[in-house]
């Protein structure tokens, strides 16, 4: 393992010359050691003293001067001269104001932690103002879920596991570290679900960088938008969104954390950040790894419930980024990045031992935002990115012999080897994806704003694999083109003190696609295939707050997908073309109500229920082909949703935080006949299969500061359990319909101390308690019982 870590760590510096690198990396640690040696560094987090969330925009005053504003994570950072005393007041608009006094005697790093409380006569506007940004998130007149960083510090390792504990949401996974995986809300999974990173569409660069790959230590929150997907996030989606949003970091910030785990796991991830206070220019440097052998033991129920080791599953991948970001320019924020990223996944078997065949793929990424307040004009908010993608990727199935899981050895699948399916395969395809983002906001006064969003996205596939073309005898993949353009128009209104809000969005999408390809392997004749389709989708939102603490919001939509290059064009070794899709269309409507009370003895109660409805037409699933181990994508027809989610949370005591949530959803299909066909649909009215229907979460959280005596220390006990009902593989249309995914019941446990003001964090963590088999996908076991252990070093 190691001497693979090594391996892509030499070709990374070979990649960005890595003497280069080092010498980059230790300047910039230094800057901030010989920069300012006669001032002393004051540094710590606000937060709020009823919720306890961070609460950004406090400003942070010496002397009547203001010195500093908080971050939106509340960190902030302050220089005071040596020698002298000063006064340092915290203030926030609804809020009373904390005075702290200082005297730096040396130079020196302090850390003093703030935290604020609601004044006793706020105004209701002033307390909306200074609320966190998860917070008013929650409150906005959207279905959403805000996971904020205190919640991604919990049992959880990755972003999937935060998300599948998360209302209304499911993740599918075929196995361990690194499996594929499908994000569901409300039903709706897949492709349908917009998958964002700081409000930029990952588009193509989701087939190198997974969000399951980005560590939680790196980011400030998660939002799942359900039903409708944000206006300024541009782009194609519907049922909902995924948008991760990263830190932002304090002049100087060094994060590193390392991670062991069952079935020889490993992950690492970094992150250096320096700031010019007098330039404003920051620079950053960091990235992540991840290794897993994923060996556990399985149960193959289509061979007889043998039990076998998974032997060929190995997982890695690398990640390396810099960037460069200037604040103090004509924009209020320039931003340059690139990024570098490298997989490589063994392909497990399950019918048969597979032992050589692997998926690989590395990419280049590299992107330019743009962001100013008053653009040209009192009220005009420019925000612009731009974006380049190359990958390569593809799957290498040579191997000259095949075997079966008793050891005895078959000839490959062709003269030319193969392990699975039909063909060899020697992948070496490529990718061009181009986009850019536009987004123009104008707030007229404080009750309407209107939004332009624009977002253009340019994507050439090269696929290319000589020895799947040796042995079909002709070239059965073609370089494509797809372009698509959205162009969105969106209009704000706030009403009575800001208590009625609403937002209504009009969309246009346009694509068009030109490629060559062959309908089927066994007809090998090129076609000529141009695409060129416009769409008009909309949505609408809005809410009330009948109180201070109870609110209601609505919201309706009827939003278009347009399908992905792979969906139309294939990917080149598995998956055929399929040019006739239509894209899917989705029209549904919620209605859910939000309760939220911050208590006197500190801490919140909070309560929140959705109904919502929708109906999917033209649905797009992924089918086995009539071409053997060959699938394409097909429209399937209309399914219709009903359903109910709940979720409550809160500190019960001062020391010990609850939640608890639960998902209803049911989805139907509602074809009246068999498409193209005049046949009654023996499916019809039956609940769609392979999606769980019935869900729930609960967990809890004790935490206590200096619980084992000392100073600086804090302490969290933290217990997670969720539960997945019984739901069928195949649609129930008879009595002897037996392929299910079994009910799943997990539970996890873990404990986090971190010491010296938060420099030191360490985590425990066992996962699956009960040692529990666990399906999410037919014959696909994932890990049974695991355990972890996290050590995390902070300086900022």
């Amino acid at each position: 393992m190691w001497h693979s870590f090594f391996s892509n760590i030499f070709s990374l510096y070979s990649l960005l010359e890595g003497r280069a690198f080092c010498l980059f990396l230790f300047i910039s640690a230094l800057i901030p050691l010989s920069s300012h040696a006669q001032e002393c560094i004051v540094h710590g987090r606000i937060t709020d003293g009823h919720t306890g969330e961070a609460l950004g925009r406090v400003y942070v005053m010496t002397n009547n001067n203001i010195a500093a504003i908080s971050l939106p994570d509340g960190t902030y950072t302050i220089r005071l001269p040596l020698g002298k005393i000063v006064n340092i007041a915290f203030k926030s608009l609804g809020y009373e104001t904390k005075n702290v006094i200082k005297k730096a005697s040396a130079p020196d790093s302090i850390r003093h932690d703030v935290i604020l409380f609601i004044s006793e006569n706020p105004l209701e506007e002033v307390v909306v103002t200074a609320r966190s940004e998860a917070r008013k998130l929650r409150e906005s007149s959207m279905p959403i879920s805000v996971i904020s960083q205190h919640q991604l510090q919990g049992t959880a390792s990755s972003v999937n596991e935060v998300l599948a504990r998360t209302t209304g949401v499911t993740v599918r996974n075929t196995g361990g570290v690194g499996s594929a995986s499908r994000i569901s809300v409300r039903g709706l999974e897949g492709k349908r679900m917009g998958l964002f990173m700081d409000e930029s569409p990952m588009g193509q660069m989701s087939n190198f960088i997974s969000l399951n790959d980005i560590p939680t230590d790196m980011i400030e929150r998660i939002e799942v938008y359900k039903g409708i997907v944000p206006y300024k996030f541009g782009g194609s989606a519907l049922g909902g969104a995924v948008n991760i949003v990263t830190k932002e970091y304090p002049p100087f910030y060094f994060d590193v954390a390392y991670e062991i785990s069952s079935f020889n796991t490993h992950r690492l991830s970094t992150i250096l950040k320096h700031t010019d206070s007098k330039t404003g220019i920051q620079l950053g440097i960091g990235g992540y790894y991840t290794y897993s052998d994923n060996n556990y033991n399985m149960r193959l129920i289509n061979l007889d419930d043998r039990i076998v080791r998974r032997n060929h599953d190995k997982f890695s991948n690398v990640l390396v980024g810099a960037s460069l970001k200037a604040t103090k320019w004509w924009f209020d924020e320039l931003k340059y990045e690139l990024l570098f990223s490298r997989t490589r996944q063994e392909i497990q078997g399950i019918d048969m031992d597979i032992r050589e065949a692997f998926n690989h793929s590395s990419s280049i990424i590299t992107g330019l935002t743009m962001k100013r307040k008053n653009f040209f004009a009192d009220g005009v908010d420019f925000d612009f990115d731009l974006v380049y993608n190359y990958g390569r990727y593809g799957l290498k199935d040579t191997a000259k012999y095949r075997y079966d899981w008793n050891g005895k050895q078959y000839p490959a699948v062709s003269t030319y080897g193969g392990e699975q399916g039909n063909f060899p395969s020697d992948g070496r395809n490529k990718s061009h994806e181009v986009y850019g983002k536009l987004n123009l906001c104008y707030t007229l006064d404080k009750h309407h704003s209107i939004n332009l969003n624009a977002y253009a996205n340019h994507t050439r596939l090269l696929p290319k694999n000589e020895l799947m073309d040796k042995v079909l005898g002709y070239a059965a993949n073609h370089p494509s083109n797809m372009n698509s353009f959205a162009i969105g128009f969106s209009y704000d209104l706030a009403l009575f003190d800001n208590r009625f809000q609403s937002a209504f969005t009009l969309k246009d999408f346009f694509f068009y696609s030109r490629s060559k390809v062959m309908e089927s392997y066994n007809i090998n004749e090129l076609q000529t295939i141009s695409l060129n389709r416009n769409h008009i989708g909309w949505s609408g939102s809005l809410r009330y707050r009948l109180s201070s603490v109870f609110l209601v919001k609505g919201s309706f939509n009827s939003e278009i997908r347009i399908p992905t290059s792979e969906e139309l064009l294939g990917n080149g070794f598995s998956i055929l073309p399929s040019t006739a899709l239509e894209p899917e269309r989705t029209t549904g409507c919620n209605l859910g109500f939000l309760y939220h009370k911050a208590r006197k003895s500190g801490g919140f109660m909070e309560a929140e229920i959705n109904g919502f409805y929708n109906n999917l037409s033209n649905m797009i699933r992924f089918t086995q082909d009539l071409l053997p181990s060959m699938a394409r994508y097909r429209n399937f027809g209309s399914v219709q949703t009903y359903g109910i989610e709940g979720e409550i949370k809160g500190d019960v005591l001062p020391y010990l935080y609850v939640y608890a949530n639960a998902t209803y959803q049911d989805l139907r299909d509602t074809r009246k006949n068999i498409p193209g066909t005049n046949v009654s649909n023996p499916t019809k009215n039956k609940r769609i299969p392979n999606i769980p229907y019935m869900l729930g979460n609960f967990g809890m959280e004790f935490h206590h500061e200096n619980l084992f005596g000392g100073k600086g220390q804090n302490t969290r006990i933290l217990f997670d359990a969720s539960y997945i009902h019984q739901y069928f593989y195949d649609f129930e249309v008879s009595v002897n319909q037996n392929r299910k995914i079994p009910t799943s019941f997990t539970m996890n446990a873990g404990i986090e101390h971190s010491f010296m003001n938060n420099k030191w964090t360490i985590s425990i963590k066992l996962k699956n308690l009960t040692d529990r088999e666990v399906w999410s996908e037919l014959n696909r076991p994932l890990p049974r019982r695991s355990a972890s252990l996290k050590i995390r070093y902070l300086l900022k």
